[in-house]
Order: structure tokens, then C-alpha cells, then sequence
């Protein structure tokens, strides 16, 4: 009998499937038809008031980031009322998922999807049912959700040991909890390209082998100020070329393309939602991006520095990921984007501050195998 796996996720910027979705690529990989996965957006796809307060989530990360410094609080109460011991918002159709669909393991990728979802899931289900926490924020403090942390967890991983120490302070039984920073997809562990073949590359996107590649990336639903960037750009473009990516977008993309009939010296490749952001990282020598945790751990994975677009605001989520990455000097801030020129008139002569960006980088890289994730989490 195919034992069965349910992951827990939300879309909520787009981190959190995209590691759900990682992770269950990896179960394929090793276990192929002896599982059946179920990746379920439970927030949205259980309740109304779930979808809506999603879609307030994302518009706030569209156009006014800031916001969500209010809107962080008013989320962390209401999901504190809601599952008290059990799924309040969405807790019936929950439960009809979980009689339906009988999995043996459950595991969450959200921060509101560990209180009162496992202890659902044991009473429906029984006390055999597994039932556990993957994290992927990168420090504690400010922006850390408290409802990551569900002691009656049989596991939970962490994706930095500074954010393993802050679930311990705030109540998960240590023997409970590992470390594992590289949850990406299977194709960001094939063989790297060497240096012919980043130049060969950089020529079929239409690029110079040899000039400074910057991508600009974007979350999956577009939210992004590459405009801005762009026209603060033109000034290098002798020495700046772009990858640029819009994401889920179709208006973000048809604003770009019409934007970038004004700079025609400006260098670039464009493309709407990629398959491709892998690929671009490693190809790039810098990337400028929201803090978000995936895109992150994705640019450490490929050393290649990072410049957080700040504008309009960082949200608490954000915070967790630039506290870790600005102490371990791997990466910089970008406030405005007059800023971004200013630091690519070093960067593109990669003169000093660029060098120790990018050492920062490669000291944060982990050698960890995936496989050992799926195993530890699977139980064998």
C-alpha cells in the first residue's frame, strides 16, 4: 500500500509552496510511486476569510510592503484565536480533507499551519499519524511567526541554527528539532557550469560573455520595482547588463517591454515567470530581489550577492532573512534606486566591497544532500 504524504502550505508570496513543492520533488525522486503526495494551500482552499486574508497578504506585498508591519500583528492574533488546540478558521473542511485523503504523514511548510493542524490530525487520524514542521525563515526576532512552533511536533528542521535556537526559546523541545538549509528543487543540484559555459550561456540570452550580469528577480506574483532600477540604471549601461524576470505577472512584463523601448542601449534579457531562476543565478553576478527566504537560499547556494530591494518598506517576513544575511556580510540593502547605481559603479569593477560580498556568500554555503531531508522526515 502506497503510504501517503500531505504537505501543508499557503500562498502567501510564493516561498512557502515552492519549498513544499521542492521537498515533494525529492520524495519522487527517491521513492517514485511508493508515495502519494498531497500539496494543499490549506488556508485558502479550506475558508472564505482564509482566501481573503491571502489575497490582502499579497496586495500588500505588491504596493505597499510597509503595511505588512501592521498587518503582522493583526494575522499572529487571529491565528492565535483560531486554532486553539484545534483548526477554527477552515476546520471542517480540514478535517474532511484529512478523513478523505487518510495520510500517514503530515508536514507543514507555513507558520499557520502547525498549531491546532497536528493535533487535528491525531485525533481524526490517530497517534500513529506523523506530524512535523519544515521552517524556513533564517533568524528569530522581529518577523518570526510565534505559531512556527507547535511543541507537540514530532520533528521540526530548521533552516539556520540561529533560527533553530529561537524556536527552542520559544518552546520546542530541542531533541525535536534539526538543522537543514538547502531545500531547493533537484535542478539546482546538477553539475554547475564552469566559465565557458556561463559565457556560452550569457550569449543565447542575447548578452555579453564578459560584462557585469545583474538579475533582477521578483516573487512569483510579480512584486518587484524593476522599472525603477532600470532607469537608474541607463547611466551604466556600458558596463551593466540585466536578466529580468516579472514573475506571474502578464501587466508587470507588458510595462517592462514597453519600458525598455526608451533604453535601447541597455543590454538585457527579458521574460515573464521562469524556469529558469536557477540557471540565472549562477549565470549572474549579482542579484537584486525582495527578501524573501527561497530566493535567498538559492543565491547562497550559487554564491552570487544579493541586493535587497527595500522599497516601499521591508516587511517583518523580510527582516528575518536581511538580519542573517546583513550579519554574516552577504549581502546589502537598496532603499531607493538611485542607490542600486551607486553601489553597481563598484560592483561592476568588481573592486573591493563586491569581493567581500561574495566571500560572505560562499562562507554561508552548506554541503547538505536533500536526500538526508526526505529520509530524516519519512522516517527511513
Amino acid at each position: 500500500m502506497k503510504r501517503r504524504l500531505l504537505l501543508l502550505s499557503s500562498s502567501t508570496g510564493s516561498g512557502h509552496d515552492m519549498r513544499a513543492k521542492a521537498f515533494a520533488k525529492w520524495v519522487r525522486e527517491i521513492h517514485g510511486e511508493a508515495v502519494d503526495i498531497r500539496i494543499e494551500q490549506v488556508i485558502e482552499s479550506t475558508s472564505l476569510l482564509g482566501r481573503f486574508g491571502v489575497w490582502v497578504y499579497n496586495t500588500i506585498q505588491q504596493h505597499a510592503p510597509l503595511l505588512h508591519n501592521l498587518y503582522f500583528f493583526i494575522v499572529e492574533a487571529v491565528m492565535a484565536t483560531a486554532h486553539r488546540g484545534k483548526v477554527g478558521m477552515g476546520g471542517n473542511a480540514y478535517r474532511s480533507l484529512l478523513r478523505t485523503y487518510n495520510p500517514d504523514l503530515v508536514v507543514s511548510f507555513h507558520d499557520s499551519t502547525n498549531r491546532g493542524y497536528f493535533e487535528d490530525a491525531r485525533r481524526v487520524l490517530g497517534k500513529e499519524v506523523r506530524c512535523g514542521t519544515y521552517c524556513g525563515e533564517f533568524s528569530g526576532g522581529f518577523g518570526y511567526s510565534r505559531h512556527w512552533v507547535n511543541p507537540s511536533a514530532d520533528f521540526f528542521f530548521a533552516r539556520t541554527a540561529e533560527a533553530r535556537e529561537f524556536a527552542v526559546r520559544r518552546g520546542m523541545p530541542r531533541e525535536k528539532t534539526s538543522v537543514f538549509a538547502r531545500l531547493l528543487p533537484p535542478a539546482a543540484f546538477r553539475a554547475r557550469m564552469d566559465a565557458g559555459e556561463i559565457r556560452h550561456f550569457r550569449r543565447r540570452l542575447g548578452l555579453e560573455p564578459d560584462h557585469f550580469t545583474l538579475f533582477l528577480s521578483t516573487g512569483g506574483y510579480g512584486a518587484n520595482h524593476h522599472a525603477a532600477f532600470v532607469r537608474a540604471l541607463f547611466p551604466l549601461a556600458d558596463k551593466v547588463q540585466l536578466i529580468v524576470v516579472c514573475g506571474r505577472s502578464p501587466r508587470a512584463l507588458a510595462n517592462m517591454r514597453h519600458l525598455c523601448r526608451y533604453f535601447p542601449t541597455l543590454r538585457l534579457h527579458l521574460e515573464g515567470y521562469s524556469q529558469q531562476v536557477h540557471r540565472y543565478l549562477e549565470a549572474s553576478d549579482a542579484v537584486v530581489t525582495r527578501a524573501g527566504a527561497n530566493t535567498t537560499m538559492e543565491a547562497i547556494h550559487f554564491s552570487c550577492p544579493i541586493l535587497y530591494d527595500c522599497l516601499g518598506g521591508l516587511m517583518p517576513q523580510e527582516r528575518c532573512t536581511t538580519r542573517y544575511v546583513l550579519r554574516h556580510g552577504a549581502g546589502r540593502l537598496l532603499w531607493t534606486a538611485s542607490g542600486l547605481r551607486r553601489v553597481l559603479e563598484d560592483w561592476s569593477e568588481k573592486g573591493p566591497d563586491y569581493a567581500k560580498v561574495r566571500e560572505g556568500m560562499q562562507r554561508l554555503r552548506a554541503t547538505e544532500d536533500p536526500r538526508d531531508l526526505v529520509k530524516d522526515v519519512m522516517g527511513g
